[in-house]
């Protein structure tokens, strides 16, 4: 085999010297018949030339276009340009020189077209030959017009570059190129670099110079797979290396490497067509006839058919002759195609080992920071940091289910700018976080747009707030109350942790492992949590209203005081008394009161905000802690109160009468140095609102001398 492929070569190089020195005799005949001006009046000897020279450069120019050549070796880009200014030259002889002038704008196109050495040729053989035919005063003026004309346009069109055909590398020179999540993104000496990647650049670099060892081609390449679905060249050699895109990133959904992708099969290509689609992998137009593409299979799925395994690479071997890639070459690229594969294969493994190891220790630290925080948000937070640090996602949110309630929370999402919409109700159905809730399974797709039923996350409203239209892949994972074996009850969904990137492509098995360890755990957690704050909130709430008792109240209120010291910020505190309570009990019994008292509890409830803390401070009266509240911002809040109490008419068992409220106010730190003074301030206030007449609402600082001192 060796013998046949040394004998085709010595025939290719017999045929390429018997062209160069045809063209070589072609041009001595034409200067020839030039000088002694044949051309202008034809004859035998000049039609002839001019056939051979007509033919020469056809044929020249039908390769060159057939194949789409515009990288052209030194030689043939000086043959072209002898060809085309022998033709010139004819052309000029027959039109008696007048067309002389044309020359200023050939020499500069040839400089273009066929770089430096070759314009170089051709300006000598113009200049030559007008010289020694042509004896005119101007001509020394027009030669130096044509050396300033080639010169400056020639540079200003080419520039300073060298031919096309000169910077080739040698075949061999191996570059390589780094592959997203294999090899360092920093150059190949990274000494970040780890073992494995720097072992799987160096396998594949061996592997792909054996296969330049044993087969003739012009180039050999490697695509293989990222992450994100898109290919790029992890190594190559070639005889155009400077013009190899080593940078692309593309994805094959056309041409012969689209097909390749697309069977998973083979292809043989020995007459190229469409060459910017096909040989993609090309800066500029090379004049390859043959290509021979070999999809690589993902190995670690032998036990699945060839047709749903995964391609994880193609590797690519191109020529510039017809047909030299025969069944040895194919079996050879196979071969090496398998050892390649091997070696992504062996990576992957030592990889998924090592992130085994690696979840081990985030699951560690994971579960060890947890137990040290105190409440559930602090839960929810570090479940946000620990998903950030261990998985690839573009956002992370977690929803939070109040199974009393029956409704949905947004609690927790990775984008801080966007942390305005936390707190928000989710609708319960016909979203993806209800769908998981309802399954009590976790939900994995790789494009929600492609989704035709339960396309929305949070609801279409808060879809659009986050910018869930760019998301493609979604996990959603729930968070589920383990119940113990034997024990024959219903988990519960306490909320689920969404996972999203922007980019196509599922979450994989160790990804959703990931999830279910860190959901599992943290369901443990904020169960026993729940549990816990349930309790204790049973011991610091009133059991007639469900508002917080006298104890808590003045906890809190020790707590708001020091914040306003610390952050220099104001708050406020009311002090409510129910007016003739006793008239109701009297004319209607102590279940009417207790009913009345009940309904103030819930109507403070609805009137205040979240961070407000209310109270049943004892017998008929309550209080309220207004955190970072003004004296204008309390009496507001008061006069609601107030309000809403007298303006809604209390029914019992068929009676119906109104309730008033006498409310006192002090704001902290303008009336009072701590909070034990503040109540007394508040206090007062209450007393002067009952001195004035009921159903009033005083604020301490509205009380004058006089009165403070009665």
């Amino acid at each position: 085999m060796k013998k046949s492929i040394d004998f085709k070569s010595k025939i290719k190089f017999s045929n390429y010297i018997l062209g160069k020195v045809f063209v070589v005799i072609l041009s001595i005949l034409v200067i020839a018949l030039i000088y002694k001006n044949s051309f202008q009046s034809l004859n035998f000897y000049s039609i002839l030339a001019s056939l051979l020279l007509i033919s020469a450069v056809g044929y020249k120019s039908a390769n060159y276009i057939s194949s789409s050549v515009k990288n052209l070796s030194l030689m043939d880009q000086i043959e072209f340009s002898l060809l085309f200014t022998l033709v010139f030259e004819i052309i000029l002889e027959i039109s008696g020189n007048k067309l002389f002038p044309f020359s200023y704008v050939l020499m500069p196109i040839v400089v273009l077209v066929f770089g430096w050495p070759a314009a170089g040729l051709s300006f000598v053989i113009v200049s030559v030959l007008q010289i020694t035919q042509f004896q005119s005063p101007s001509l020394p003026y027009q030669i130096v017009i044509l050396l300033f004309s080639t010169l400056i346009l020639g540079f200003l069109l080419k520039g300073n570059k060298l031919p096309i055909g000169s910077n080739m590398l040698k075949k061999g020179s191996v570059k390589k190129l780094p592959i997203n999540n294999f090899m360092s993104e920093n150059s190949e000496n990274d000494e970040n670099e780890s073992d494995n990647i720097k072992e799987l650049r160096a396998d594949i670099n061996k592997a792909i110079e054996i296969l330049s060892n044993l087969i003739q081609s012009h180039s050999i390449l490697f695509y293989m797979k990222m992450d994100d679905g898109l290919f790029v060249i992890a190594d190559y050699v070639s005889n155009s290396g400077d013009y190899i895109d080593k940078g692309q990133r593309v994805s094959f959904r056309s041409g012969y490497l689209g097909w390749v992708l697309k069977t998973k099969t083979p292809v043989l290509i020995t007459s190229i067509k469409n060459v910017r689609q096909n040989l993609i992998y090309y800066t500029k137009d090379i004049p390859v006839r043959s290509l021979y593409a070999n999809p690589l299979l993902m190995k670690a799925e032998k036990h699945i058919p060839e047709s749903k395994r995964d391609v994880v690479g193609i590797l690519i071997i191109d020529s510039m002759d017809k047909n030299v890639f025969g069944e040895k070459e194919k079996l050879i690229v196979s071969l090496i195609s398998d050892r390649i594969g091997e070696i992504i294969d062996r990576f992957q493994l030592s990889e998924q080992a090592k992130l085994s190891t690696q979840e081990l220790n985030s699951f560690y630290e994971f579960t060890q920071k947890l137990n040290s925080t105190n409440s559930v948000d602090g839960a929810m937070d570090h479940i946000v940091d620990s998903l950030q640090k261990v998985l690839e996602a573009d956002f992370i949110g977690i929803s939070e289910f109040n199974e009393e309630d029956g409704i949905s929370v947004l609690k927790r999402i990775s984008e801080k700018d966007k942390n305005h919409l936390e707190g928000n109700e989710i609708p319960y159905t016909d979203t993806l976080t209800w769908l998981v809730h309802e399954g009590k399974n976790y939900f994995n797709t790789d494009d929600l747009s492609a989704r035709t039923k339960y396309r929305s996350i949070f609801g279409k409203e808060i879809d659009f707030a986050l910018g869930i239209k760019n998301i493609k892949s979604v996990l959603i994972y729930p968070i589920i109350e383990k119940i113990p074996e034997g024990e024959n009850q219903e988990a519960t969904v306490l909320g689920s942790v969404i996972i999203a990137r922007k980019e196509k492509r599922f979450f994989n098995e160790s990804e959703i492992g990931i999830a279910k360890i860190i959901c599992s755990e943290s369901a443990k957690f904020i169960k026993s949590t729940l549990d816990y704050q349930s309790v204790k909130e049973l011991a610091l709430k009133d059991g007639l209203t469900g508002l917080h008792n006298y104890r808590h109240f003045h906890e809190m209120l020790s707590y708001t005081v020091a914040h306003c010291d610390r952050y220099d910020e104001k708050a406020s505190i009311i002090l409510i008394d129910l007016d003739d309570l006793k008239h109701v009990n009297d004319n209607y019994g102590h279940q009417a009161g207790d009913s009345v008292l009940s309904f103030v509890g819930k109507v403070l409830v609805e009137s205040l905000r979240k961070i407000d803390v209310s109270a049943r401070y004892g017998g008929d009266e309550f209080a309220v802690v207004l955190p970072n509240t003004n004296k204008r911002g309390s009496l507001i809040v008061a006069q609601k109160i107030k309000n809403s109490i007298k303006n809604m008419p209390f029914k019992f068992k068929g009676d119906e009468f109104n309730i008033t409220l006498s409310i006192g106010i002090a704001t902290y730190p303008e009336n009072a140095p701590d909070s034990e003074t503040l109540i007394e301030k508040a206090d007062k206030a209450l007393y002067e609102s009952k001195e004035q007449g009921k159903d009033k609402v005083v604020h301490y600082e509205d009380i004058s001398f006089e009165e403070l001192g009665t």
